[in-house]
C-alpha cells in the first residue's frame, strides 16, 4: 500500500529545518524530546510508532552532534475509556494496563527507538507529582469547584462546547451528537466538580502561541479557534463515575481530569516536583487530534503553576491514503 505523503523521510525532509534551526542545547541542560504518552485502551498501532520514530529520530540527529538527549515516551493509563475497555475484558485495570503497556514498550525496543524514560501514569512517581501539581494550582487559586455541565466524548476524554459538537444521522435514521474534530458520540453530563481558570489565560497563551511555538504554523489555528470562546475548564470527573484515577487531594469523592494527570507525566520525567532538570522540554512531537490539548490546555497550566512553557510543539497530520486517514491496525 502507498501511504501518500507521510513516509518517515519524507516528513523529516520537509521539516528537519524547523527542528534544528533553534539553538536548543545550553552546557547544562540536556535536549529534552517527547513523544505524547500513548492511550492504552487497545494495541499500539502504526500511529503510535510514527509518533516515536519522529522523535527518534529527532533524538538520534542531536546525539550525532555530540549534544546529550534525554527522549521520555510511555503510556497513559487512567480515564473512563481505560476503566471501560478493562470491563469489557473482564480484567483488573491495573493488570489491564500492565499489558497494553508491555506491549507499546516492546514495539518501541523492538523499533529500536532510543528512549531514556518510559513512563507510565500509573507509576508512584507521577501519582505524587500530579497531586503536587493540582495542589500548586488550588493553591495558587486557579482552581474552584463549580457545576459543569455540557458535551463529553468518552473516546476522545474530552469535553466539547455546543460549537465543537454536531448532528449526525445514523443508518437507523435517528440522530445522534458527535465530536466535529473526531466525529465519536458524545454525552451529556452535569455534575458538580472542579474547574480550572482557562478562560483567564487568553492573553498569555495567544501571545505564546504567536511566537511561532506551533510547527508547522496552520496547525496551531485549531488552538486560535479555541481561543475565541475561551471557557474554564472541568478538571475532575465523580469518582461515582470514574474510579480508575487519581483521586483529588483532599477529595476523595472526585477523580483528577484525565488530560491533566496526562500532561504532566513532562514534568514527572523532568524530576517535578522535587528537581526539575531539563525544563523546559525543547521539541514535544504530538499528533494533530491532541494539539488542542498541548496548546491551549497544558501551556495554560504551566503558567498557572509558574513554569516555564516548552519552546517548540511540532504536530504531524494523519497517515492518509488519497486525502483520507489510514485505518490503522494494530501492530
Amino acid at each position: 500500500m502507498r501511504l501518500g505523503k507521510l513516509c518517515n523521510l519524507v516528513w523529516l525532509r520537509k521539516n528537519w529545518p524547523c527542528l534544528t534551526h533553534k539553538s536548543y542545547c545550553s552546557n547544562s541542560k540536556s535536549i529534552f524530546i517527547t513523544t505524547p504518552i500513548f492511550y492504552v485502551n487497545a494495541a499500539p498501532h502504526i500511529g503510535h510508532l510514527y509518533t516515536a520514530l519522529l522523535a527518534d529520530a529527532t533524538a538520534r540527529f542531536y546525539r550525532l552532534q555530540g549534544k546529550d538527549v534525554v527522549l521520555s515516551t510511555g503510556t497513559d493509563e487512567h480515564g473512563l475509556k481505560i476503566q471501560a475497555s478493562a470491563a469489557k475484558h473482564n480484567k483488573n485495570p491495573k493488570l489491564y494496563c500492565d499489558e497494553i503497556s508491555s506491549q507499546f514498550k516492546a514495539l518501541f525496543d523492538r523499533a529500536g527507538v532510543s528512549y531514556n524514560h518510559f513512563i507510565r501514569t500509573t507509576d508512584k512517581t507521577h501519582i505524587r507529582a500530579v497531586q503536587h501539581f493540582w495542589e500548586t494550582l488550588e493553591r495558587k487559586g486557579h482552581i474552584y469547584k463549580g457545576q459543569y455541565e455540557g458535551w463529553y466524548s468518552v473516546s476522545d476524554e474530552e469535553f466539547l462546547s455546543e460549537e465543537e459538537v454536531c448532528d449526525q444521522k445514523l443508518e437507523s435514521g435517528e440522530t445522534q451528537k458527535v465530536s466535529v474534530s473526531s466525529g465519536q458520540p458524545v454525552v451529556w453530563m452535569a455534575e458538580e466538580n472542579y474547574m480550572f481558570r482557562l478562560a483567564s489565560f487568553g492573553p498569555q497563551l495567544r501571545e505564546w502561541l504567536n511566537s511561532g511555538v506551533i510547527y508547522p504554523k496552520e496547525k496551531r489555528n485549531q488552538a486560535e479557534m479555541i481561543l475565541k470562546n475561551l471557557q474554564d475548564l472541568s478538571v475532575s470527573r465523580s469518582r461515582s463515575r470514574l474510579s480508575w484515577g487519581i483521586p483529588v487531594p483532599g477529595d476523595s469523592s472526585q477523580t483528577i481530569y484525565v488530560w491533566l494527570d496526562a500532561l504532566i507525566n513532562y514534568l514527572t520525567v523532568a524530576g517535578f516536583p522535587d528537581d526539575l532538570q531539563n525544563w523546559p522540554a525543547d521539541i514535544q512531537i504530538v499528533g494533530q487530534d491532541i494539539i488542542k490539548f498541548h496548546a491551549v490546555f497544558w501551556p495554560a497550566f504551566l503558567i498557572a503553576a509558574g513554569l516555564d512553557l516548552p519552546k517548540q510543539i511540532v504536530c504531524h497530520a494523519h497517515w492518509t491514503v488519497d486525502g483520507y486517514k489510514v485505518i490503522t491496525y494494530s501492530l
